[in-house]
């Protein structure tokens, strides 16, 4: 089977298996459910490998797809590897109290093309195929804000911002600028593929690093853009009991790899494939993917893929009964995670 379809369908059945934890209260059982669910779907495909470069979970012991892990058609010696990024559950806070904000994801590239992020912050700025030609970060927000506003002959920009007190003063900068705001708690991967579909014209916020390349295999594989810069905890959190420790772990990963707090990284850096692919399923979602739901055996999924610069909005439906009959390895995943 085609492989693009193979990792649509992992995190459309992903999102599936969450479905009986959405609203508990529990982040752990959401992710566990998801990782399980990605790890069956593609355990068995043929023809290709997955090594996973950027997971989740190293920091908080989640249930995750570790750094290193090989998926796919693993007893095949010839099958090709490809990097990948995977989020079994982006937005494991909104998943698991129901609020909006939770995709499934999963990105992939050229072997050896993606880079390995461990668990810190990065300064993202995410447009529009608009806004190509106009952004440069190392002047900062607003100055590329009233550039983007100069090219779009308008002040009434439409932009999301992660909502965290470290925003504030930029949220209400913006607002001043005649930037409509629409303000998130938690998924900048789900606001990313809002501006892909037209939603907004850029994601502006200072969030978690891995995900990054995530949404630098989105810009490229949509024809938008991004880019972003990596932030020390110790800018964030800087009283905490294990900044000192964090800060001289992130020091020797960005001097492995060359790379400092100052310096602007594009979305080419983070993902040297203009081949790269992503896909998503909405868990919780909000925006232009709407939320998983059931009804008379059913499950309605709305799903995302880009490639080439085409993107794909795909809303599918997985008939229980049916597809028990022909799908033993998402039989069980159905039995186990019935709600």
């Amino acid at each position: 089977m085609n492989k693009d379809t193979v990792l649509l369908r992992a995190v459309e059945v992903a999102a599936i298996a969450t479905y009986k934890y959405i609203g508990k209260k529990d982040k752990n059982e959401i992710d566990q459910a998801a990782v399980e669910a990605i790890e069956i779907m593609l355990k068995n495909e043929k023809g290709f490998k997955l090594r996973v470069v950027n997971g989740e979970g190293e920091l908080d012991n989640a249930p995750m797809l570790f750094v290193g892990q090989i998926l796919g058609d693993t007893n095949n010696p010839d099958a090709p590897t490809f990097d990948a990024s995977v989020d079994p559950v982006e937005g494991t806070y909104p998943s698991a109290y129901n609020f909006a904000g939770s995709v499934s994801a999963i990105s992939i590239s050229k072997q050896n093309t993606m880079l390995q992020i461990p668990e810190m912050y990065m300064e993202k700025f995410f447009v529009s195929d608009s806004f190509l030609n106009c952004i440069d970060l190392k002047l900062g927000i607003l100055e590329n804000i009233k550039s983007m506003q100069t090219w779009a002959n308008k002040k009434d920009l439409k932009g999301i911002i992660l909502d965290k007190p470290r925003h504030q003063k930029v949220i209400q900068d913006l607002i001043e600028l005649g930037v409509i705001v629409r303000t998130i708690q938690d998924g900048d991967v789900l606001a990313a593929i809002d501006v892909v579909n037209g939603e907004a014209d850029f994601v502006y916020g200072i969030g978690g690093a891995p995900e990054g390349c995530l949404m630098a295999s989105l810009a490229i594989s949509s024809g938008c853009k991004m880019q972003c810069r990596l932030v020390p905890y110790k800018d964030i959190w800087p009283n905490e009991a294990e900044t000192s420790q964090r800060f001289q772990k992130e020091k020797a990963w960005v001097d492995k790899h060359k790379i400092d707090f100052e310096t602007i990284l594009e979305d080419i850096d983070l993902v040297a494939d203009n081949r790269t692919r992503f896909f998503a399923a909405g868990i919780t979602a909000g925006g232009s993917l709407k939320p998983i739901n059931y009804k008379d055996g059913k499950f309605f999924v709305s799903a995302f893929m880009s490639s080439h610069c085409i993107v794909r909005n795909v809303q599918s439906v997985y008939d229980v009964k049916k597809v028990n009959e022909l799908k033993p390895e998402i039989k069980f995943l159905f039995d186990k995670y019935k709600r």
